[in-house]
């Protein structure tokens, strides 16, 4: 059962401002770290298809992110089972920004385990705001006709459990990605697809600017954050500026935020999405009794 304890709530309050404040204005205080001459930027064919690449893309800005991104891809999908994290979320969805939503979540990626295969599996409940308080949600590949069982929670009905497609107008009402992309292999394999698009779209780089920056830091943990910016605006690319920050020992990303362009000169950019793992514990032994439908049911 899902309660709100005081300690929680008061970490609720003073979290995002400090992730704002390491995350987007402290660039300055950090060290940037400039590409080697030398730097190795192939790939492994297996990992990625470069053929739609054009041929100097090894040169492109891009390359250098493009190979950090799927050397921490490969990293997860081949060492990291499941985790558990507190997201932090702020979407922008039909226009208009919404509140930050805090989410306790399990996540459990499909893998085989002798001749069984464990199913991709999620649960979050909603810490806050208090219009979501409360609301459980369950997804397990295969089961349920692949849909998510969710209780409403929030201020109003509660108590109503309902069956819902991930990719249903009413879900994506609520959230930019269905419950299905969750995952941080999902995550990194975004990322990875925004890059060969963007490499394609701007070959020559006349638009694209990529800075590495050392010395970030995310919920206490040290990070490098890529910075990827397209100054001129051109909706060829999906965002204005993504930042994105990779746990330097966990080799994972632990916030990604993305912006598009200032309405006029001179104003700020607007946001469009930010995620942040808080919390974030890798391999924590997720079993089947963490994705069971009695957590969605039971009372709060």
């Amino acid at each position: 059962m899902l309660r709100l304890s005081a300690p929680t709530y008061v970490f609720i309050l003073v979290a995002m401002p400090a992730f704002q404040a390491s995350g987007q204005e402290a660039t300055t205080a950090r060290k940037v770290l400039l590409p080697s001459v030398t730097e190795d930027t192939s790939l492994d064919p297996s990992l990625l298809d470069t053929d739609k690449l054009p041929e100097s893309w090894e040169k492109h800005p891009l390359a250098r992110a493009l190979k950090f991104a799927t050397d921490r891809q490969e990293f997860i999908d081949e060492q990291v089972n499941d985790f558990s994290c507190v997201l932090a979320k702020r979407e922008r969805i039909n226009g208009r920004l919404r509140d930050y939503e805090y989410l306790r979540t399990n996540v459990r990626r499909e893998r085989q385990s002798g001749e069984e295969i464990i199913p991709f599996s999620v649960y979050a409940e909603f810490l806050a705001p208090a219009k979501v308080q409360g609301r459980k949600v369950l997804y397990v590949e295969g089961r349920n006709d692949n849909k998510m069982l969710v209780r409403n929670g929030g201020l109003r009905f509660g108590h109503v459990v309902v069956n819902i497609s991930p990719t249903s107008d009413a879900a994506l009402r609520e959230t930019r990605y269905p419950i299905t992309e969750l995952g941080l292999s999902n995550v990194v394999g975004r990322l990875i697809d925004q890059a060969r698009h963007d490499i394609i779209a701007d070959p020559d780089a006349k638009n694209t600017e990529v800075t590495f920056y050392l010395g970030a830091e995310i919920d206490g943990r040290v990070c490098t954050h890529i910075r990827v910016t397209h100054p001129t605006e051109d909706h060829t690319f999906a965002f204005h500026q993504a930042n994105i920050f990779v746990d330097d020992k966990l080799n994972v990303p632990l916030r990604v935020e993305t912006y598009t362009w200032p309405k006029a000169e001179g104003e700020p950019a607007l946001l469009v999405e930010e995620y942040t793992y808080m919390r974030l514990k890798l391999n924590v032994g997720l079993t089947d009794r963490d994705f069971t439908e009695e957590l969605v049911r039971s009372q709060p």
